[in-house]
C-alpha cells in the first residue's frame, strides 16, 4: 500500500529547515576554517617576532644562557648550534634537548606545527625556525607558541554552533510552519466551500482573496468558473423545461385525436385523423432530430473535421427550398469556398438559415458567400420583416419566436437559430444578425478558413 504523502505545508516547511541548516552547516565550517586559519597565523606571527628578537641578540654578542621572555607558561625559545647543541633556551625547557632537528637554509622563517611534550603534552605549537650567528658561527633559533588557546577558540564556537544551528534551524521550521499555514488560509477557505457547493447552490462563491498574487487569482478564477457552471446548469435547466413543454404540446393533441378516435369510430374520418396524426409525428420528428442537433454541436464538430465546400453545400440546399413564388438569388456562389469543419453539421447551418430564411421572407432570399484571406463570410438576407435590435441576441436562444402571430403549429421549433449560432460557435466563428435593405433580416456568419483539418 502506497504511503501518504506529507501535505504541502510539512514539506516546505521541512524544505526550508533542510535548506537553512545546509547552509548554515557550509557557513560554520568556512567559518571555523577560517578562524582556524587566522589563529594559527596569529601564532606564526607573534612566533616569527620572538625569532627575530633572540637571533638579534645572537648576533650583537649578547645572548644569555636563560632566556626571560614574556608569556613563557605557552611560549618557547631554544637556540640551537650546528651540532644541535643548545645553546640558550628559556626556564621552561631548559635542560631539553633540540626540539627539531630542522636547519634552514637561507635566512628565510620556516614555520611548523608539532608536539613539544616537554611543555606540553597535549597541544600542538606553533614553532618558526630561524637562521642566525653566534660568535661567527651558525646557528638556529626556535620560537614556538603553543596552540592550545587557539583550539579552546575554536572549540568554544564549534559548541556555539553546534547548538545554534539547530535553534535556528527550529525557528526556521516554525515560522515557515506558521507562514504557509497563514498563506494557505485562503486556499482551506476555497476548499472549505467548494467541498460544502452542490447542484442545488452554485450560486454560492468562494471567499474572495483580499491580496492579488496567485491565491487571490485562484480565488478569482474558481469563482468565474462557477460562475460559468452556475450559468450552464441555469441554462440546462431552461432548455430541459422548455423541450418538456415543446415536447408536451404535439403529444397532447396526439393523445386527444387518437382518444376521440377511439372512443367513436363510427363517427371518425381515419383519413383525417391519420393525416392530423401524422403531421403531429412530423413536428415531433424534427424537434427531436432538432433537440439532438443542438446537444452533440460541441462534440461532434472537434472529432470529426474535414475539408468541406461552403458553396457546394448551399447550393446543394437551395433545392430544398419549395415555397412557391420565392425567388433566390445566389451571389459569388460559383467558385469553391473550402474551410475546415464538419459537413453535416454545416449542412445543418446553411438549411436551418435557409429554412428561417424562407419563413420569414416576402418574395426574395439572397445568398452571398465572401472570400477573405482567412475567413469566409456566409450572408443570408431576406425581405421580411425583420428583427428589431433589442430582440436580436434573443433570436439566438433555444425556443424562442419572435413573431407572436405564429402558433407552434404553424411555425418552427425554435430551435433553429439556436443550431446555427452553437454550430459557429463550435466552428470557432461568429454570427451577427443586422437589417437588409429595404427590410427584412441578414445573418451575418464568420468561420474560420485554417481550422485544424484531420481529413
Amino acid at each position: 500500500m502506497r504511503s501518504r504523502r506529507l501535505g504541502l505545508r510539512p514539506r516546505i516547511a521541512i524544505v526550508a529547515a533542510l535548506t537553512v541548516g545546509l547552509a548554515l552547516a557550509i557557513g560554520a565550517f568556512v567559518l571555523l576554517a577560517l578562524l582556524r586559519s587566522r589563529l594559527d597565523d596569529a601564532a606564526t606571527t607573534a612566533a616569527t617576532l620572538r625569532a627575530r628578537d633572540i637571533a638579534s641578540l645572537a648576533t650583537v654578542g649578547t645572548l644569555p644562557r636563560r632566556l626571560a621572555l614574556p608569556g613563557e607558561e605557552s611560549a618557547l625559545v631554544q637556540v640551537v648550534d650546528i651540532n644541535g647543541t643548545v645553546l640558550a633556551s628559556t626556564e621552561n625547557i631548559d635542560g631539553e634537548p633540540a626540539i627539531s632537528s630542522l636547519r634552514p637554509a637561507d635566512a628565510s622563517a620556516a614555520a611548523f606545527t608539532t608536539l613539544v611534550p616537554a611543555l606540553d603534552e597535549s597541544n600542538d605549537m606553533r614553532v618558526v625556525a630561524l637562521r642566525a650567528t653566534l660568535a661567527g658561527q651558525p646557528v638556529t633559533v626556535y620560537a614556538g607558541e603553543s596552540l592550545e588557546r587557539s583550539e579552546e577558540t575554536v572549540d568554544s564556537i564549534t559548541a556555539a554552533l553546534t547548538l545554534g544551528i539547530p535553534a535556528v534551524v527550529a525557528v526556521v521550521a516554525a515560522v515557515t510552519w506558521w507562514g504557509v499555514g497563514r498563506t494557505l488560509r485562503p486556499v482551506r477557505a476555497i476548499s472549505r466551500t467548494m467541498a460544502e457547493i452542490t447542484a442545488h447552490d452554485l450560486h454560492r462563491r468562494v471567499p474572495a482573496a483580499v491580496t492579488s498574487d496567485e491565491i487571490g487569482q485562484l480565488a478569482t478564477t474558481v469563482n468565474h468558473t462557477l460562475g460559468r457552471l452556475d450559468t450552464a446548469v441555469e441554462r440546462q435547466k431552461r432548455f430541459v423545461a422548455d423541450a418538456s413543454h415543446e415536447l408536451r404540446g404535439p403529444l397532447a393533441a396526439l393523445r386527444a385525436d387518437l382518444e376521440i378516435s377511439v372512443t367513436h369510430p363510427q363517427q371518425t374520418n381515419w383519413v383525417t385523423v391519420a393525416n392530423d396524426t401524422l403531421g403531429d409525428v412530423e413536428r415531433l420528428q424534427r424537434l427531436t432530430e432538432d433537440l439532438l442537433t443542438l446537444a452533440s454541436a460541441d462534440t461532434e464538430l472537434s472529432e470529426h473535421d474535414e475539408l468541406v465546400d461552403l458553396a457546394d453545400i448551399a447550393i446543394r440546399l437551395v433545392t430544398d427550398v419549395r415555397r412557391a413564388g420565392l425567388v433566390i438569388a445566389l451571389h459569388d456562389l460559383d467558385t469553391p469556398a473550402v474551410l475546415g469543419g464538419n459537413e453535416d453539421q454545416l449542412s445543418k447551418l446553411v438549411r436551418n438559415l435557409l429554412h428561417n430564411a424562407e419563413e420569414h421572407a416576402e418574395t426574395r432570399i439572397d445568398i452571398t458567400i465572401e472570400r477573405q484571406p482567412h475567413r469566409l463570410r456566409l450572408i443570408v438576407a431576406d425581405d421580411g420583416p425583420g428583427i428589431p435590435a433589442s430582440d436580436r441576441e434573443r433570436a439566438l436562444q433555444p425556443f424562442v419566436r419572435l413573431d407572436v402571430a405564429r402558433t407552434r403549429d404553424t411555425g418552427g421549433t425554435g430551435l433553429g437559430l439556436s443550431i446555427v449560432a452553437g454550430v459557429v460557435a463550435s466552428h470557432l466563428g461568429s454570427i451577427r444578425i443586422a437589417d437588409s435593405e429595404p427590410h427584412g433580416a441578414t445573418i451575418i456568419v464568420e468561420l474560420p478558413v485554417d481550422r485544424h483539418v484531420t481529413g
